[in-house]
């Protein structure tokens, strides 16, 4: 049997073991620099000019970059969740920021916050989830600025146990609430250490010189006035000639009159003085080196050489991703981790979040271009002359202006599939669906428009079935007054309606939005490069389907016109007053099981469209989507995403218009869409 050490030993947590009760940074030796005093004087030292700029050359790229959620191999459904609890894209899928958000954390906000630990060396953030549709999502990271920390209690191996705000005295907030971010951390010394910190001597003795140096402007910068006192003075003239010279004010309209034999003289320093603004910058550029800033101070030093700033800009935008890393490593295991975590348990995979392109730097120009394009490597599309013109400052292309040239025979590469998806992939979706996965926007479906022509073709059978209701109301007023005259009750029971009027109107809205669902999958065909001819939809099957479905809406609409005939028929009450009281009741009745009904039935008449034409269509691989989901079950989300073997298999899951095993039956709206391989693709 294996034997492995299961227990600490040794212990990481200095003192006491929680900060606030007393100094436990035993390391450092100056007061104001102990945690909690550390916090006011970093807060007093970034409003220094210097350290300003410093920190703002260090925050600014950081904040600029481009920070997304990295799938890494996690299932979609987990990324797209951490990526809209975030608000972050999806690295290498969203090309470009998705719709502005109301409500859930907004990631810049909190990146410029989070990177308020390289002032204080720490800052922490308390996480606030909500649960809906059954998942933990997380809406918002407050944070707990470290002047209101009181206390932060620490565990005997080290780890983080728990925070008090109020003085020491508030309420305990957990570590497995909190997301802390701690630039360099050591041991158990939780509040970090400050990129200020080494600044500090500098920054005290800058301020210091300043408070010095306008005292001396203010009084050397004109001289000293000096009034002598006739010789053989009395002591009560040295004394006025005293007060002569310290009354002496510089001014335009300065001036000054003397007793006879008093003599006024101006006398300046003599000798040498302290360079005072050679120490100021001495200090400044001590700071700047500090933070492996020293590129700031590139125009105020003496010398210097392109190839020195190259190395510096360098060795600062190496410094700028290790920042950057340190806040997206403490964000994946604060955020991501936790996300995945309280919704899958922790054994799922957990995506990453990234800052990809701090410290990169793509030096183009002409040559490297051209080779490229001669290489194939890439293609001068429009894209790619939009940026080449916007990196070089250069007037856009006319629209007047004749199309470019074909590139050369060598260059023209054909775009993947998969390279077409992350161009197209939706950064957002209206409404509360999902983001397309990148097998959605491979197929090129568009879910707003296949939802839209759905939608529309409803709300219009909806409107014209009005009439069709009023007509069946007015029937059954009859039957009923005349069963009730007659004092026949049971003849409620054998109530029928004429559905063919029902039946054709149901057909035409089917039959229409089988022919547009069909038109939308060769639309999405051709996207691939793929050309289907438009094949007829299946014409006597939803014939068939809408005739069974009118029967049973006229059978249900009678029946409930009975039972409320029945409810409202009492001995002697006249057959007007019960029919009127039916027809009152079935005008009063919603429409949301009328809808759900006809709903189902389109959804249907969408399926068959689009299967038709895959019938018609070369063989491809066909997925599983429930994109059009508003409100996905647990069976739909099982099934999401789903590659089948072949098209029967699919046809066999989704043929009624929806997943056949969904529990909310027709108001199902998964679909199937279709991937066609490109040539020399695997």
């Amino acid at each position: 049997m294996v034997s492995a050490p299961t227990r600490d030993i040794g212990s990481l947590a200095d003192g006491l073991g929680s900060y606030g009760q007393m100094y436990t940074d035993w390391l450092e030796i100056i007061p104001d620099l102990m945690w909690p005093l550390s916090v006011q004087t970093y807060a007093r030292m970034r409003h220094d000019p210097q350290l300003t700029a410093i920190l703002a050359a260090y925050t600014l790229p950081i904040r600029r970059a481009t920070w997304a959620v990295d799938p890494a191999g996690c299932r979609d459904e987990v990324v797209q969740t951490v990526a809209d609890d975030l608000g972050l894209p999806i690295l290498g899928a969203d090309a470009a920021p998705g719709p502005a958000r109301r409500r859930g954390v907004r990631w810049a906000e909190h990146l410029r916050l989070a990177l308020l630990s390289l002032v204080y060396g720490h800052m922490p953030f308390e996480r606030r989830y909500e649960i809906r549709d059954n998942r933990a999502r997380l809406i918002n990271l407050g944070e707990r600025m470290p002047h209101t920390i009181g206390a932060i209690d620490i565990h005997r191996d080290g780890t983080l146990k728990a925070i008090r705000q109020d003085h020491a005295a508030g309420k305990p907030i957990p570590a497995d609430r909190l997301v802390w971010y701690a630039h360099e951390r050591e041991g158990a010394n939780w509040t970090g250490r400050s990129i200020l910190r080494a600044s500090y001597g500098a920054w005290l003795l800058k301020h210091e010189t300043w408070r010095v140096h306008a005292t001396s402007i203010r009084r050397f910068g004109m001289g000293v006035p000096n009034v002598e006192a006739p010789p053989g003075a009395t002591p009560a003239q040295v004394a006025e000639a005293q007060r002569l010279a310290s009354a002496m004010r510089v001014g335009d309209q300065s001036g000054v009159g003397l007793p006879n034999g008093f003599r006024l003289a101006i006398t300046g320093m003599t000798g040498s003085a302290p360079d005072a603004m050679a120490f100021i910058s001495y200090l400044d550029q001590q700071m700047s080196r500090s933070a492996l800033a020293g590129l700031l101070d590139l125009g105020q030093t003496p010398n210097g050489s392109r190839a020195l700033g190259e190395s510096m800009l360098d060795l600062f935008l190496l410094s700028l991703q290790a920042i950057a890393d340190e806040i997206a490593d403490t964000a994946t295991h604060g955020t991501s981790v936790n996300i995945v975590d309280l919704n899958w348990g922790d054994q799922e995979p957990a995506p990453r979040i990234v800052a990809a392109d701090v410290g990169q730097r793509h030096e183009v120009n002409a040559d490297a271009l051209n080779a490229l394009i001669s290489s194939g490597a890439i293609t001068p599309d429009a894209e790619l002359e939009a940026y080449i013109r916007g990196a070089w400052r250069l007037p856009a292309r006319s629209p007047d202006a004749p199309p470019a040239p074909e590139p050369p025979v060598q260059a023209r590469r054909r775009r993947t599939a998969r390279a077409r998806a992350r161009e197209v992939r939706a950064a957002g979706s209206e409404g509360n669906r999902r983001q397309l996965t990148l097998t959605e926007a491979q197929s090129g479906m568009n879910p707003d428009a296949i939802q839209t022509a759905w939608e529309t073709a409803l709300d219009q059978l909806l409107t014209a079935w009005a009439d069709i209701s009023a007509a069946w109301r007015d029937d059954l007023a009859e039957q009923i007054r005349a069963l009730i005259d007659a004092g026949d009750l049971a003849g409620l029971a054998s109530m029928a309606l004429d559905s063919a009027e029902a039946a054709a109107l149901l057909t035409a809205a089917m039959l229409g939005l089988a022919e547009q669902a069909a038109e939308q999958m060769v639309a999405e065909a051709a996207s691939q490069g793929v050309q289907v001819d438009l094949p007829p939809v299946g014409e006597t099957h939803l014939t068939d389907v809408a005739r069974a479905l009118a029967e049973l809406l006229a059978g249900w609409l009678a029946g409930a016109a009975a039972r409320e005939a029945i409810r409202q028929a009492g001995p002697d009450r006249p057959g007007e007053d019960v029919a009127a009281a039916v027809v009152a009741h079935l005008e009063g009745l919603s429409d949301a099981w009328l809808r759900e009904q006809l709903g189902g039935a389109l959804s249907v008449a969408q399926s068959d469209g689009r299967f038709s034409v895959l019938d018609a269509a070369p063989e491809a691989t066909y997925h599983a989507s429930e994109v059009l989901d508003r409100s996905t079950c647990p069976q739909c989300v099982e099934i999401d995403g789903q590659e089948f073997a072949s098209l029967a298999e699919a046809k066999a899951t989704y043929i009624s218009g929806g997943y056949i095993n969904c529990d909310g039956r027709l108001r199902c709206r998964g679909v199937i869409v279709a991937v066609w391989n490109d040539e020399g693709e695997p």
